[in-house]
Order: C-alpha cells, then structure tokens, then sequence
C-alpha cells in the first residue's frame, strides 16, 4: 500500500500539527532499496540498527518502522540495518572492526541470541561514528533533531540522552538506563566504558544465562522489578535480570568512579546524561495495562474522516493513537521476553495480520500516517536532576572491570 501524503489526515488533539520539516518522498522501494546499500559514514547524523539474519528475515510491520523512520528523517540523517549474513554489504564488519567485539557475539546460539548481538553493536557503533541506536520494534514518533541538537550544542552539557527504566519515581534499582533508544555523539567515554563492562561480562558466553550474576555485578542491587509494574506482566524476574545485563553494565558505570581514567560515574548521571522516563517507550502498555489484544482493538477499528466523535469506541481509539503520537519518543512493540499478556508486537507477527499495521481506513494507518506527518507541540521533558539525584544512591572507587568487595572504598552520593 502506498504511503498517504501529509494532509491525508487531520489531528484532533492540540498538541499534534502537522510537520514543517521535509520528509522523504520517495516510494517505498526506493526507500528500501537506499537502506539496503552499503554507504561509508560520512557524518554522525547516523541511525543504526540490527537484524543479524538480514533485511529479507525482518517482519513485514518492523521494515515499516524502519521506513517509516527515513520518511520522517528526510535526507540530513541515514538509516543503516546492520547484519552478519556473509556477503552482506551491511555486514557488521562493514563498520566494527570485529576485534572490538568479544567472542560471544559469534557464540550466541540461543533464543534471544539476535538480541544479545545487538545488544554488544549497539555501543561500539556509536563510539565509533556517533549517531542514534533504535530497536527495529520502534515507531518513531519524534524527530531526532529534537533530541541530537542538545548533543551537538557545545553549551549544553548533555553527551548522552536514552530512556530509563523509570515509572514515576520509582527505576529498578542499579538499571536506570535501558538501551533501546540511545543517542551519543563519536568518541563519547561513558559509552567505550559501558562497552568495556558488557564486554568482559559476555566475554566467551554463549547465552546470557546467569549473567545477572557476573562477579562484575554482585555488589550492585539485586534485579527487582519496580513495585508499580502491572500484575498483568507475566515475566520471569531471573530471566529477565540475565536479559537485561547491558542495563546493569551501565549500573555499575553510574555508580563507580576511576580516578585513574578521569570517569566519574555519579557526576556523568547526572550532569550528561539526559533520560527520559519509560513511558516515552511504553505509553501504549500503561494505559491498556500491557494488553496487545486491546492496542489491537484500537488500531484494527475503522476509522472514517472525520471521526465521529458521538461514537464512545471512536473516541477511546482516537485518544489511545493520539496519547501514543503525543506523548512517546518512539513506541516500543517488545516481544522478547513477555508472553502474557500476549503483546501487539506478537499479533501483529500473525500470517493473517500481516498488514494489519496499515489497513486501510483503520487507526492503524492513522499511526503510521501520524508517526511521519504529525509534530509534538509538546517541550522535551527529561527527568529532572532531582529525580535523578534520587536513583543514585552509593559509589565505589576502583578500576571499570575490577572486581568490587567489601574492601573497596564506597561513599554516599549527594548530588545536586
């Protein structure tokens, strides 16, 4: 189905116009046939991504996504879909010197081993050419420049910027940073260091099982979801702690300081670090308490121009699809480690569903109009430095792989 131009559609919501930024014309083909060419970095205005079995292994809904992000980008950024598929133009060597990646990444062989590739990529790649790293699952629903200007600004203290695991007030303690949206300018330190912690912990695994308890983590907090996460979210709390050991690697960076590299981990959270809270990610699951069978219920209504808005279950889809476009970063469909309840992400991977993400006349084509044209009215709005000073509580004074004991100086941290 070809992509509707910009006036197809008109926003209810006052906090959404139309974009006066030029978006990419070109036809869908066109489009993927630019993502699927091999072009040297030029610049740092970079988008990477992943799929370690090649474009033609992606879902049809998660190459839209990424479509969807060169629409909205237009030509001052590019967008790479990175691969290990041998002949690849696209194959990671392309833009990693493979030296710098530990041997699990070519060890991996269980479920999630995709996953844990782009897990260890994602750093090197922005140490090494700067840019933006986007999890394919996201619809983005902001422009970048919004975001890439406070990195660029030599005025503006902000080396860093990714979403937290933070709801409300409450992170999971030791993970404040997840790593599905991360924005860093080249030759950034926190973000070599960070590589150098998960590295040494992946080192020569061939999973990520019992990461969580890597020598490198014990003094940190034990993984533990936040107390307001949903009891609907049916997710094994061990499992998970393994699969999220990047964002305990950068615990362990926020919370140590090497004098012998100059990196002070506290000060860097909180004065270059810009993290915005999880719902700029998971909207969508917080006001349908995580149900892809509701998401997929709105989005698979019809929806007509104008909407009738004396029909309660137009109202509630136009509110759920305008919240999403209004209030998130990008919109993350996870899959990975959730099965109940089942996420949109999974139905949408469905045979029978697999252009329900752009059926026409639907709110799932309103989304995906809205995720290029429609504009924010909405200012940034990152978490305070109080709120942060708040997540950070101790910090020890050792090397960045050296392991921490009950003999290494710990101090309280007050920040300000």
């Amino acid at each position: 189905m070809a992509h509707r131009p910009p006036k197809t559609f008109t926003p209810h919501s006052k906090h959404l116009a139309p974009t006066t930024r030029p978006v990419d014309t070109r036809t869908e083909d066109e489009i993927v046939q630019h993502i699927l060419s091999h072009r040297p970095v030029a610049h740092q205005k970079n988008v990477w991504a992943f799929w370690d079995r090649g474009w033609d292994a992606i879902r049809p809904w998660t190459k839209r996504n990424i479509i969807d992000w060169v629409r909205r980008l237009g030509p001052e950024w590019e967008v790479r879909v990175l691969d290990v598929l041998p002949d690849s133009p696209r194959h990671v060597r392309h833009f990693v010197d493979e030296s710098l990646l530990p041997p699990a990444f070519y060890k991996f062989g269980h479920n999630h081993a995709g996953q844990h590739k782009s897990d260890i990529l994602r750093l090197p790649l922005l140490y090494l050419h700067g840019g933006v790293w986007i999890d394919v699952g996201g619809i983005l629903t902001r422009h970048l420049d919004d975001i890439w200007c406070k990195i660029e600004d030599p005025n503006d203290p902000t080396e860093v910027v990714g979403i937290s695991t933070t709801v409300g007030s409450e992170a999971m303690p030791d993970r404040a940073l997840g790593n599905t949206f991360i924005a860093a300018a080249k030759g950034t330190l926190f973000i070599r260091l960070w590589h150098e912690v998960f590295s040494a912990v992946m080192n020569e695994r061939t999973s990520s099982l019992d990461a969580r308890l890597d020598p490198l983590f014990t003094h940190l907090t034990p993984f533990a979801f936040p107390s307001s996460t949903s009891s609907s979210v049916k997710i094994p709390v061990e499992a998970f702690a393994d699969y999220v050991a990047q964002f305990t690697a950068a615990g362990r960076l926020f919370a140590l300081v090497d004098p012998s590299i100059g990196w002070d981990g506290p000060r860097f959270f909180q004065e270059n670090l810009m993290l915005f809270n999880m719902d700029e990610m998971f909207i969508q699951n917080f006001i349908t308490d995580w149900s892809g069978e509701v998401q997929f219920s709105h989005l698979s209504r019809p929806r007509k121009e104008p909407v009738d808005h004396a029909d309660l279950d137009q109202l509630a889809s136009q509110e759920f699809v305008e919240t999403c476009l209004g209030r998130s970063l990008i919109i993350k469909l996870s899959q990975g480690l959730i099965p109940e309840p089942i996420p949109l992400a999974k139905i949408w991977n469905r045979p029978e569903n697999e252009n329900a993400d752009i059926a026409a006349g639907t709110w799932a084509e309103y989304l995906r109009w809205g995720s290029v044209h429609l504009d924010q009215g909405r200012p940034l709005a990152p978490i305070s430095k109080e709120a942060k000073a708040a997540l950070l509580k101790r910090a020890w004074t050792a090397g960045v792989v050296e392991i921490i004991d009950e003999a290494t100086p710990v101090r309280d941290v007050v920040l300000l």
